[in-house]
């Protein structure tokens, strides 16, 4: 059992009483409880964990992981194939760029998270009257706060590119009429929140708070947003020595503050939640309201004669939704991670087998659950395989090959491939990074993100549906989403291209 994901309800259920009364509009009950609840440590604590409530289970289709990472991200990618349309399912509208401002997933995704916004924007406001036994407690908080709402606009940029900041409690009148903020802008507060977070932050944690942000995983969080501005569409050349420095900040800590796991399954266990990720979703099961959706929504219906997989049943059939042929083919023989990654056949309800190739990596064998809903398994944000990663591809951009080199074969030789000569060229090495994070990350939401930066959405993405027969083609207006209808019809907001 995980003592945040324990604390993360009590938040979900402080911070509801606040929005109930919200909803009943009884202003003077709602500005007692407000006033009244964060006023003591305990209350701020809870408050926090309430701000990290908000990346698990926020809206009626799962957390973070399902909304940003699976249906935003790896749907829109090259790494999964809509097969047949089923109107009431977004993912088919967003893997074939068929979405539109009132695709519903959208407005999740923006609900969602500004509601993280929003927690932690009251938080940050009341936390200095509040008295602390400890000062360094204050800023602790503080700072996990700070890094939280960043992070929200950080996956709100990448989805819909400028957004509208907000930094403080404002009613919903004064939010209307904040207009959306220009990229530079907004990676300058997200950057500087992040920068400022640092020094609150802790190294580690005892058992009891696993799973809180540590200075390690605000380094990471920094060098990916700085490597990420400095590619498409900002271009911010000045963002690369910053990202460097904070990825090398990770890669120094290795042994003390985070861990490189022997084995490439170890990675997706919940017994070893927050041992080897830097930042994770944190869930847990047991009807809590806690679990991962994730593992369901990427996995067939299972027949009774398939045991391993039949613990529970899922939301997708294998007619739906499909792991690419081009996924698997970018694996190299003898990979270890391709089947630890995807499955392509199962025993169907027939009993026959079935030819569906879908993502297993977080499905556990053997995990018996009261619902579908309710994996334990955590969701990693950010991994330390992708700092080493990031570190890499700059040191290759900078003229380090053989440097950057020793990073990416710690990773290959760990899947069981054959190390890179120290002698590759760096256009190779940059052709061999990219696969590397292809398959490395498959099925966790980096692909289409590392897509986009490098800008070479459009033409793989074109490339892959010519080669299906799939009537489109994509520019890089279709790198962003549309602005949900609903916020452009409160608020007027322009319009994505």
């Amino acid at each position: 059992m995980k003592s945040l994901s324990k604390a993360l309800i009590c938040g979900i259920m402080m911070l509801g009483m606040v929005s109930c009364e919200d909803d009943l509009m009884l202003e003077p009950e709602n500005n007692i409880t407000q006033n009244s609840f964060y006023t003591t440590e305990l209350q701020i604590q809870q408050a926090l964990s309430g701000v990290y409530s908000a990346m698990v289970n926020a809206s009626s289709r799962g957390g973070y992981d399902v909304n940003f990472y699976l249906l935003a991200s790896e749907v829109r990618s090259n790494n999964f194939n809509a097969i047949s349309q089923n109107g009431n399912r977004d993912y088919y509208a967003i893997n074939r760029f068929q979405d539109t401002s009132s695709t519903d997933e959208m407005e999740i995704l923006w609900e969602d998270a500004y509601q993280q916004i929003s927690y932690a924007n009251m938080l940050l406001s009341r936390i200095d009257a509040v008295p602390f036994a400890d000062p360094a407690t204050r800023e602790q908080y503080r700072s996990e706060a700070r890094f939280l709402r960043s992070y929200a606009y950080f996956e709100l940029m990448r989805s819909f590119g400028k957004v509208p900041l907000i930094d403080k409690p404002v009613s919903p009148e004064e939010a209307s009429k904040i207009p959306r903020t220009d990229l530079a802008t907004l990676y300058n507060f997200i950057t500087s929140e992040i920068e400022a977070s640092i020094a609150g932050l802790k190294n580690v944690y005892d058992a009891a708070n696993k799973g809180r942000i540590t200075k390690s995983a605000a380094h990471a969080m920094l060098g990916r947003i700085y490597l990420t501005g400095s590619g498409y569409p900002l271009n911010n050349s000045s963002y690369v020595a910053k990202a460097k420095d904070h990825l090398f900040a990770v890669i120094q800590g290795e042994g003390q503050f985070v861990t490189f796991a022997p084995n490439y399954a170890d990675l997706f266990k919940s017994s070893n939640d927050n041992k080897f990720h830097i930042f994770e979703i944190q869930h847990i099961s047991g009807g809590l309201s806690q679990g991962s959706y994730l593992p369901s929504y990427v996995s067939p219906n299972f027949g009774s004669a398939d045991p391993y997989y039949n613990a529970q049943g899922s939301l997708f059939s294998s007619a739906e939704l499909g792991v690419s042929q081009s996924l698997i083919d970018t694996y190299e023989p003898g990979d270890l991670r391709l089947p630890l990654t995807i499955k392509t056949s199962f025993i169907g309800t027939n009993g026959q087998p079935d030819q569906a190739k879908f993502f297993v990596k977080f499905r556990e064998k053997g995990i018996v659950l009261s619902n579908r809903y309710d994996w334990p398994i955590n969701f990693p944000i950010i991994r330390y395989e992708d700092v080493m990663l990031m570190y890499a591809e700059i040191l290759n951009n900078e003229g380090s090959t053989s440097a950057a080199v020793f990073q990416l074969n710690r990773i290959r030789q760990r899947a069981g491939l054959a190390p890179l000569s120290t002698s590759i060229s760096a256009a190779d090495f940059t052709t061999a990074l990219r696969k590397e994070r292809r398959v490395e990350f498959a099925g966790e939401g980096v692909y289409w993100h590392d897509l986009v930066r490098w800008n070479t959405g459009v033409s793989v993405i074109n490339q892959a549906a010519a080669q299906l027969n799939y009537n489109y083609t994509i520019t890089t207006n279709d790198y962003l989403y549309q602005v949900p209808l609903s916020q452009i019809q409160v608020a007027g907001y322009d319009q994505n291209p």
